[in-house]
């Protein structure tokens, strides 16, 4: 039982991994389109672009990798994977910029600060998307599961 648990935990975390990468470019893409073709400032289209992506790999995980875990379509489910992967984009720029202003290596080579942000940011999304907003059993309330 514990070597099914282990392999469910493994395919997860590749799927998650494999979701996000479609996330970074959804974001990447919404963040181009809203700054040059919608005329947002920077802030704004990043807040935009965030919030499309984070939609788009919402409607992915709770399908393709946690999709034992999830019922019907729900405001409260996306609102606390919002909510986690909110935190962790402020871990990741938290930890970016310490890391930076920390260790000089990162100074001269802030892609592996950057690396070493996202890997532990990555880490804390699929966690707390795993345990929080893909948790099984919690549903809306008066609003029925397909457990």
């Amino acid at each position: 039982m514990r070597l099914g648990y282990r392999t469910n935990l493994a395919r997860e975390a590749w799927l998650f991994a494999l979701v996000g990468a479609v996330g970074f470019s959804v974001d990447g893409g919404f963040l181009v389109l809203s700054h040059k073709q919608l005329g947002l400032d920077w802030p704004a289209a990043r807040l935009l672009s965030f919030t499309v992506a984070a939609t788009v790999t919402w409607l992915l995980n709770r399908s393709l990798t946690f999709g034992d875990r999830s019922g019907p379509i729900r405001l409260s489910e996306w609102r606390r994977y919002l909510a986690v992967n909110g935190i962790g984009a402020v871990l990741n720029l938290g930890i970016f910029l310490a890391l930076i202003e920390l260790v000089p290596a990162f100074r001269k080579h802030p892609v592996g600060a950057l690396a070493v942000a996202a890997a532990i940011a990555l880490a804390f999304n699929f966690f707390g998307s795993r345990s929080f907003a893909f948790k099984i059993g919690m549903a809306d309330p008066g609003s029925p599961r397909h457990d």
